[in-house]
């Protein structure tokens, strides 16, 4: 093809394999968008349901509704924490301190569900071996807070096994792990204990989400930059300026 004084004409292989280059980097841009949105959701999700009153976890398990309880929700629910049967997540990060979240089963009455409270974070100590003391008074009482997820890694590698004894400490299990252990009983939903409630630990708790929506678009701008500089460099080394005689 020629333009003016320029003929353009592009090899075969060359031109397949930028254009599966071209794909890949605009496919990585639109993926970094779609989490941008997700992220964006979240975060309006979080803020919507902050100022919803508290829903009684019982009376939604009475009446069938808790499956529509949604995530960040806040609630209050009666029962008994099973302090012998506690779990120590590790490897777990508040601020600069690496420690454990401790998750205590609550046995809901009647109906004996299980909703695992993550009572908040203790600091590990360096050269200490032995695990936190975490037991806790076991009596009926009222517990608050937010429902929301399992801590969850950037990549799963291999399977999660529960350790021998208890509180067993465990790294990022996931629901079916923990179904496994407590049984058919165990609630999906996790229970992010309210700062104001007694016998927990340090609850700064944030919405975790990872990275921001504004650094998803920044690289969605930068995967879309290097789409666009391989399709001007494509068409520069297939153009070639006519001499004339």
């Amino acid at each position: 093809m020629r333009v003016g004084k320029w003929q353009f004409k592009p090899s075969l292989w060359p031109t397949l394999v930028t254009l599966v280059l071209l794909m890949i980097l605009v496919l990585l841009g639109l993926w970094q968008l779609r989490r941008a949105d997700y992220k964006r959701a979240l975060l309006a999700q979080y803020q919507q349901a902050s100022v919803l009153p508290p829903v009684s976890v019982n009376q939604a398990l009475d009446s069938g509704g808790f499956d529509a309880l949604g995530r960040y929700r806040h609630v209050v629910m009666q029962g008994r924490y099973d302090s012998a049967h506690q779990l120590l997540l590790d490897d777990m990060q508040e601020g600069e301190q690496v420690g454990y979240q401790v998750l205590t089963p609550l046995v809901l009455e009647p109906g004996q569900q299980i909703l695992l409270v993550n009572r908040g974070f203790i600091a590990r100590v360096p050269g200490i071996k032995t695990l936190p003391d975490v037991h806790v008074d076991s009596g009926n009482r009222s517990v608050s807070g937010v429902l929301s997820i399992l801590p969850v890694p950037g990549i799963r590698l291999g399977k999660t096994t529960a350790p021998v004894g208890w509180p067993k400490l465990m790294l990022y299990p996931s629901y079916q792990n923990l179904a496994h252990i407590y049984g058919d009983n165990l609630l999906k939903p996790v229970l992010l204990l309210d700062a104001a409630q007694a016998d927990g630990f340090v609850r700064d708790w944030q919405p975790n989400i990872g990275f921001p929506p504004v650094r998803h678009d920044a690289y969605a701008l930068q995967w879309f930059a290097l789409a666009v500089a391989l399709f001007i460099i494509w068409i520069v080394v297939n153009s070639k300026r006519i001499k004339h005689e």
